[in-house]
């Protein structure tokens, strides 16, 4: 998928589409007195700006705020062709201050150039990229820089989130952000998921390397930048522990990345990014690791001959971007790289090693259409395999079983559990099937067997139906098991994690089993299926007073009746208290559905002036509702 952070969020729709050379840079010294010359500070936060004139004085605002110190920082602001206020309003926001240099160029139709000039004119030990509309936490630069500092990373990542009233065309990345690591490999620590270069860079290596943003496209121009400064850095540093950049979702169609680009683009791009890691490594496992992302990973290859070739490029256009695909990836695909990729991407490459333009548009008006590609078992090779018009079949794929979960529910002990599973493309159900629940940190399993005898065909494939019955009973150690998917097509046997794939329609909330709770099924980090046994962690989001309301008061008899409205399925218990008592009354709770709810409690105590509801959920998570605003 697009690199999130790659998204230049100041390049609106009216942009040009034609990408000019970088052009000559224009000083606007009529809000600068600054030169070349100037001492160094610690760190230059470059803004590259197009028509983001609402947004500039919260984004340059957000800088100035920094608790880093005044005088250890630079703004350096490069308007490219701006067409609303925004060089006026750097032009005043400059005016009479020291921090802020501002430059002009014409428009280049991306935010490469703007960038490559802040880091021509920076002067700073370190540089950091901000879009013109996004801010930074007040801590960012202190703590990117001291880090920079104490631990000698060329790049230090932080950790980005999302504000605004819309929603951003690509989310933020996060496969970095688990923890915060202090001088570690790129590539072990996840860094290399994150190629948007929203980050701090130590300058000598910029420099020194003659690191720059490689122009002519305009999304993902980041990367090969990104990507070079990993490769000339020690090590890297990744703060996780809070958000400290702030990306604005905009929700209006002006986000670059919510324009796109045609798939000419996008073979430029990845061709960039491996010609990059080309040039700065050796062959060897390296090399592979970092390709399979431009080549094989989901913004590779099927960007390129995916659904969007065919109705972008006329046959002439195919031919000639198969040929520069061919040129370049033919000498480095690899198993090793191969391995890694999904079935399509699997098959688009080799057929393009093949020079096979004519299988390729095949697959191409199969994935238009939302078709799964044709998959044949191959009983001498024992695997399942793609056959083309023309030339051998394609095999060795990375086939992935598609198991759903349709429905899940607590019946006394046990988990009842409905879902479907088949192979995308294959006309054949598999033969036999089990859901197995494996211990986090034993290793040990607990298997049942699914009735797999009914199914049925779809465009899709052949998906077969299973319904199974969870006896929990049945799990002698307590802890986190997770559930897994193994599932047999002839001597084919093949395993999935079970959960991510989910029916639109099931809620995706705790099942508390058993009363007391003895069990607990949930969804992981990774979106998968497990049960608790014990329960051993805490999965309930505690309710807020805001969530849960008092809707109703009324009198039967010596008693009080309170009905509640808002998440009410997991309460445990319930408690009121007099104001300027310390003592609290048990009360009775009644649940009556997943939002409603009944606490029956004393009469004299709900007449009093003042007073509190206490409620306790069945993980011990505890809510007060006061008595404001009820009736008496």
């Amino acid at each position: 998928m697009a690199e999130a952070t790659s998204d230049v969020a100041c390049l609106v729709s009216k942009r040009t589409s034609e990408i000019r050379p970088e052009p000559h840079l224009i000083p606007d010294t009529s809000s600068t007195t600054s030169t070349d010359d100037e001492p160094q500070v610690d760190v230059s936060v470059v803004i590259p700006v197009f028509n983001c004139e609402r947004y500039l004085e919260e984004t340059v605002g957000s800088v100035r705020a920094q608790d880093i110190g005044e005088g250890r920082y630079e703004i350096i602001a490069v308007d490219d062709g701006s067409t609303d206020g925004s060089l006026e309003t750097l032009h005043r926001l400059a005016n009479g201050e020291s921090d802020l240099r501002v430059f002009s160029i014409p428009n280049s139709g991306s935010a490469a150039a703007p960038r490559n000039q802040g880091v021509d004119k920076a002067h700073g030990r370190y540089i950091f990229f901000l879009d013109a509309d996004d801010k930074l936490a007040p801590d960012t630069l202190r703590k990117t820089v001291t880090t920079a500092d104490e631990t000698g990373s060329g790049v230090v990542l932080c950790k980005m989130g999302e504000f605004g009233a819309g929603k951003r065309a690509g989310n933020v990345p996060s496969a970095a952000f688990g923890a915060t690591k202090f001088a570690v490999d790129f590539v072990e620590s996840r860094a290399s998921s994150t190629l948007g270069a929203l980050k701090l860079f130590r300058s000598s290596i910029i420099k020194e390397h003659n690191v720059r943003f490689p122009l002519g496209f305009v999304v993902g121009e980041d990367q090969a930048f990104t990507m070079q400064a990993y490769l000339h850095s020690p090590h890297v540093s990744i703060l996780a522990d809070k958000v400290y950049y702030w990306a604005r979702g905009r929700g209006d169609g002006t986000n670059v990345t919510s324009t796109g680009q045609p798939p000419r683009k996008h073979l430029k791009r990845i061709l960039t990014l491996i010609r990059t890691i080309v040039d700065n490594t050796e062959p060897g496992e390296l090399r592979d690791r970092l390709l399979r992302r431009p080549i094989i990973g989901s913004s590779g290859v099927t960007s390129v001959f995916g659904k969007k070739m065919l109705p972008a490029h006329d046959r002439l256009e195919r031919e000639a971007m198969l040929k520069e695909f061919r040129d370049l990836v033919t000498p480095l695909w690899n198993p090793p790289i191969r391995d890694h990729g999904l079935p399509v991407s699997q098959i688009l490459v080799d057929l393009a090693i093949r020079n096979d333009l004519d299988e390729i548009e095949t697959v191409s008006q199969l994935l238009l259409e939302k078709k799964p590609l044709p998959l044949t078992f191959d009983s001498d090779r024992n695997q399942f395999v793609y056959v083309p018009d023309t030339g051998a079949s394609i095999g060795d794929l990375r086939i992935k079983p598609e198991a759903t979960l349709e429905t899940i529910s607590s019946v006394g002990r046990s988990l009842k559990i409905r879902g479907e599973i088949g192979i995308p493309g294959v006309e054949v159900a598999s033969d036999s099937a089990q859901l197995i629940f494996r211990h986090r940190k034993l290793g040990t399993k607990v298997v049942f067997k699914l009735d797999v005898s009914r199914t049925y065909s779809r465009s899709f494939g052949v998906r077969a139906r299973f319904t199974s019955i969870v006896d929990l009973t049945k799990f002698n150690d307590s802890g986190v098991w997770e559930a897994i998917i193994k599932a047999s097509w002839s001597s084919v046997v093949l395993r999935q994690p079970f959960g991510e794939l989910r029916s639109n329609a099931l809620e995706t909330c705790p099942i508390l089993v058993g009363d007391p709770t003895e069990a607990i099924a949930f969804f992981t980090r990774n979106e998968t299926l497990a049960v608790d046994i014990g329960p051993t962690e805490n999965h309930l989001d505690p309710v807020t007073s805001s969530e849960i309301q008092i809707i109703d008061n009324f009198q039967v008899g010596r008693s009080a009746v309170l009905v509640l409205n808002g998440p009410c399925e997991h309460l445990d218990s319930a408690s009121i208290r007099a104001n300027g008592t310390a003592k609290e009354k048990p009360a009775k709770l009644f649940i009556h559905s997943t939002t409603h709810a009944s606490i029956v409690a004393s009469r004299s105590l709900t007449k009093r002036q003042g007073w509190a509801l206490r409620l306790t959920d069945k993980e011990g998570n505890v809510v007060t509702l006061p008595s404001i605003g009820v009736s008496r």
